[in-house]
């Protein structure tokens, strides 16, 4: 199991030479030391203790541009995403976030930046430690594919 994270590197140097600490969700862990590095094609794993003296594994795929953190050791517990409330979107409401995007990473992947979960918390008023689950499938106004919570959108300028 795996969870999309931000990394932050040192001064001078790339996240994935040198990660200084990782973000899930609102919560900032500062890395102590990288204790252990392994690679496989395009990817690169770190075991990282923080300032908690809590071990994680942090993935980068380069190819993806992409970090996750993923299970073992302490990380179990941050996957679990304690304090996290899961809302359900019903068809109206996603209804309401659509008619808020001007395109998607579909039709217009260099000006799609914000993830469509950002519109559905602001439709629903809920901002931070939520995740939102669609119970239909939305789509572009633009381009009509389909939508996840994930997807990048631009919004309408409003």
């Amino acid at each position: 199991m795996s969870l999309p994270i931000s990394v932050d590197g040192y001064p001078g140097f790339k996240p994935y030479e040198c990660p200084r600490q990782f973000i899930v969700d609102d919560d900032i862990y500062e890395i102590v030391v990288v204790e252990d590095r392994w690679y496989e094609r395009r990817v690169t794993y770190f075991k990282v203790r923080t300032t908690q003296r809590k071990h994680y594994i942090l993935r980068y795929d380069e190819s993806a541009d992409e970090w996750t953190l993923q299970s073992g050791f302490d990380g179990d517990d941050l996957l679990a995403r304690p304090g996290i409330k899961l809302v359900t979107v019903d068809a109206a409401t996603a209804q309401e976030a659509e008619q808020q995007i001007e395109s998607c990473e579909h039709c217009h992947p260099a000006d799609a930046e914000m993830p469509f979960d950002c519109l559905l918390a602001e439709v629903t008023g809920k901002g931070g430690r939520y995740e939102f689950m669609l119970s239909e499938p939305a789509r572009c106004p633009n381009c009509k594919q389909p939508i996840t919570e994930k997807t990048l959108v631009e919004p309408k300028d409003n």
